[in-house]
């Protein structure tokens, strides 16, 4: 199976099964500290952020060549997260500012706040969903 990344994924975003195998895979093999680099500059998000939101320290993620399992699915899940966004809003500024602003309809919290944990992540993904369909609350 072909090498998958972060950025192929939110430059992609689809879920196809076939997408879904190619992150199960990658997430399985790990994937590598060049890979999340390439990440945190597309959606500009620095890794000292990145590691208040996966289960790896700042200096980890900057150690390690290749991340364990849990790391590499939450990356996924992150990437998901910022391929939805950007495709939902249109613009990746707007979309960030959504990200790291107050939200009403998840209890007053930033949806950034909620991603260190997969239901967290579910969260802002069906909110996400919400808007693209028009239902604000």
């Amino acid at each position: 199976m072909e090498a998958f990344t972060l950025t192929d994924f939110v430059d992609g975003n689809s879920s196809s099964p076939q997408t879904k195998l190619k992150i199960i895979h990658a997430s399985r093999s790990g994937v590598s500290r060049s890979d999340l680099k390439k990440f945190s500059l597309r959606v500009a998000l620095p890794i000292t952020k990145i590691s208040e939101i996966v289960p790896a320290s700042y200096s980890t993620l900057a150690k390690k060549n290749h991340y364990d399992k849990e790391v590499s699915e939450r990356l996924f899940e992150i990437a998901e997260v910022y391929s939805k966004g950007f495709e939902v809003f249109g613009d990746e500024k707007k979309f960030t500012r959504w990200l790291n602003k107050c939200n009403i309809a998840i209890g007053g919290t930033t949806p950034f706040s909620l991603l260190d944990t997969s239901y967290g992540v579910q969260l802002v993904l069906n909110e996400i969903e919400r808007i693209d369909y028009g239902i604000f609350a």
